[in-house]
């Protein structure tokens, strides 16, 4: 089918327009459209599991129309129709657990039950339609626990960001509580990992404060400084077999992070515990077959290794099959519905093989029953001539 399309490809979302996700669409990369929505709550309470952990998914990619690929109550991953969950914040007002059994209120399972723009939130004892709290735009500052000294410990002088003027938010306090503070600028990026010596000196407070895209970043003894942000290439990191490995040098950093390798290569971990720039590796669409051998055949068993998914010819992923990474056919939807038709087959020819057992055995107590009474009879009757006699 992948040789019968053709489609632009991408390599991450920054060559994607407007609001669209680079994703995999099973024969590549590609801008598409992000799926809406948020997985449904788990109750792992009611759940009996017949399979524990499958995973009939692996990402969103993988599932039909609208569906996403969420986490089951049995600890495996299944394509599931996505909830709406509706902008705000739950509010932080709770009951206390002793008087959960004296309130009485209507719960709801998720946001798209609650009327208008309530959410269903937590309450303490169950979930409830609530209300929202207004979150303001902005992030709170960072709080220097060192330099200050508390006059009144956990004093909460606001609940929310709707309680605080203009654009203050309800941010926490050094001393537990919390108070309205003017909100921080956050520059999208990520510090860099490279920290040099200083005296822990607080050159920035925030990144409203730093030039162009610079951003306020952690220093090595504690500090604050206005650095240029990192750029993450796209790619994995390659596996590190940490056993076969004999170190030189344990934990020597050769590189910081992907800005400072060349060309498409990453900023990986090592065996060493260090980090050295690493051709990334492919990673296959479709999700690994479960294991199959088990530890005590692994001395008797032969198959050729693998160390990541481009090693592996045409769609095969480099898997675990219980004692070793082997390439494999990976699991995709065609093989998921051929073994739940499977599945089910096998059911109804149970079900069939026990109906059929159990009217045998019916018709055979009935045939017995019936036998045994005429018989009786017959030499009941048989007695009467003798004793006309």
């Amino acid at each position: 089918m992948c040789a019968l399309i053709s489609f632009v490809s991408c390599a991450d979302d920054s060559e994607c327009a407007n609001n669209e996700k680079c994703c995999n669409n099973g024969c590549g990369l590609q801008c598409t459209a992000p799926v809406t929505g948020v997985c449904p709550r788990t109750n792992n309470e009611v759940v009996s599991c017949r399979w524990k952990g499958e995973e009939l998914c692996a990402d969103d990619s993988e599932c039909p129309k609208k569906q996403k690929c969420c986490s089951t109550a049995c600890g495996g991953r299944q394509c599931t129709a996505p909830v709406t969950v509706k902008p705000g914040v739950c509010p932080s007002t709770k009951y206390e657990a002793e008087v959960c059994a004296w309130i009485r209120f209507v719960s709801c399972a998720d946001d798209s039950e609650c009327p208008k723009n309530e959410k269903c939130c937590s309450n303490g004892c169950g979930l409830q339609c609530m209300a929202p709290d207004t979150v303001k735009p902005g992030v709170c500052p960072r709080t220097n626990y060192e330099v200050v000294r508390c006059k009144r410990k956990g004093e909460e002088l606001c609940a929310d960001d709707s309680e605080c003027p203009k654009k203050e938010k309800c941010c926490s306090t050094a001393c537990g509580g919390r108070q309205c503070t003017a909100p921080v600028t956050v520059k999208p990026g990520v510090c860099p990992s490279t920290k040099y010596e200083a005296e822990g000196e607080e050159l920035c407070a925030s990144d409203s404060e730093c030039p162009d895209n610079q951003k306020c970043c952690s220093t090595m003894c504690n500090g604050l400084d206005c650095m240029a942000p990192v750029r993450v290439k796209p790619g994995v990191c390659p596996r590190t077999n940490y056993e076969v490995v004999r170190c030189k040098r344990k934990g020597e950093e050769l590189c910081a992070d992907d800005s400072e390798c060349p060309k498409k290569e990453k900023c990986c971990s090592t065996a060493c515990g260090g980090r050295q720039c690493t051709a990334p590796v492919t990673v296959k669409p479709g999700v690994c077959p479960r294991r199959k051998y088990k530890p005590e055949i692994c001395a008797r068993i032969r198959f050729a290794s693998c160390a990541n998914d481009s090693v592996c010819p045409k769609n095969e992923k480099c898997c675990n099959n219980g004692c070793g990474l082997q390439c494999m056919a990976p699991v995709t939807g065609i093989i998921i519905l051929y073994y739940i038709i499977l599945y089910y087959i096998i059911l109804y020819y149970i079900i069939l093989y026990y109906i059929i057992l159990y009217y045998i055995i019916l018709y055979y107590i009935i045939l017995y029953s019936t036998s045994g009474v005429g018989s009786r009879t017959i030499r009941h009757r048989a007695k009467w001539p003798q004793m006309e006699a």
